[in-house]
């Protein structure tokens, strides 16, 4: 692996420019090799030689450690691709992310182990999606795929088929189609189970669907969900519009023959994130008397 590291982010945060210079300055006082995003240099004493465009930084980086939160994560995911490069999200936000692993402070405090390799990996399952058989190297996601009614005052209705098998026909206001990764984002505010992010499963669910019995389904990674939209519709990925939808087009959705490294320096557990975010185990409220 090579031992360069892939500075990425989102620069429009005011803590990015703000903790850029100082890890720098770090990074060269252990001789550590970067490159910083070009299009995240202005203002900050780098040389040409430490700058590369984004796109390009996958190509040379060994780690690419990832500034925002888990949002900026999911888009470096995509952008990385199938480069099988890792990545270390550090949060720049006030909360406690599902997938970035450390803070601004502990990022510092972690320099040495990091530079020296001593970090975890996890491999996430990622999707690629298809629309009308033909298959766009950009449709990719690390949490979910959704197609979304763009009639919220009108009911969706979406004809889902597992391989060859029809299943049914969800009448709802959309449907996601989700990774293990995304089960704790949209699939979870829509009633869909929460999943351990490193299980080979796809996760079909209903946002406000119709009637009660439209449940979500669990089906094996190696399946392929077909959805065909009887309606307008748009499809997003991880979160952004990426393709609007008529009626009589189908999305196929299966997992991506590539997947993502995450990478970690605590080794933290899944259900203390878990603790943390839900506030599971946290005590009731008292009334007073």
């Amino acid at each position: 692996m090579s031992a360069i590291l892939g500075l990425m982010g989102n620069f429009a945060k005011p803590m990015f420019r703000e903790l850029i210079p100082g890890l720098i300055a770090e990074l060269r006082k252990r001789r550590a090799e970067f490159v910083l995003d070009r299009a995240a240099a202005d203002g900050i004493d780098v040389s040409e030689r430490e700058t590369l465009a984004a796109e390009r930084i996958p190509n040379v980086a060994g780690l690419v450690i990832s500034f925002g939160g888990d949002g900026t994560l999911l888009r470096t995911a995509r952008a990385i691709g199938q480069r099988h490069v890792p990545i270390l999200g550090v949060n720049l936000g006030p909360g406690l992310g599902y997938l970035t692993d450390l803070n601004a402070r502990e990022l510092f405090n972690s320099l040495d182990a990091i530079l020296s390799g001593n970090l975890t990996f996890q491999e996430r399952l990622m999707l690629e999606g298809w629309v009308d058989g033909e298959r766009d190297p950009d449709l990719l996601a690390l949490n979910d795929f959704v197609v979304a009614n763009v009639k919220p005052w009108q009911t969706l209705q979406l004809q889902v088929t597992i391989d060859d098998s029809p299943v049914t026909t969800y009448r709802s206001d959309g449907l996601i189609v989700a990774t293990p990764t995304g089960s704790t984002a949209y699939s979870m505010s829509a009633g869909g189970p929460i999943v351990e992010p490193t299980l080979d499963v796809i996760l079909v669910t209903p946002i406000s669907p119709h009637t009660l019995t439209m449940r979500p389904v669990i089906v094996a990674a190696d399946r392929s969900v077909f959805i065909t939209v009887c309606g307008d519709a748009v499809l997003t990925a991880d979160g952004e519009p990426v393709k609007p939808l008529t009626s009589g087009q189908t999305v196929r959705v299966r997992r991506a023959s590539f997947s993502t490294t995450i990478a970690g320096i605590r080794g933290r557990d899944f259900y203390h994130v878990l603790r943390a975010k839900l506030q599971w185990g946290a005590s009731p409220p008292t009334l007073d008397n």
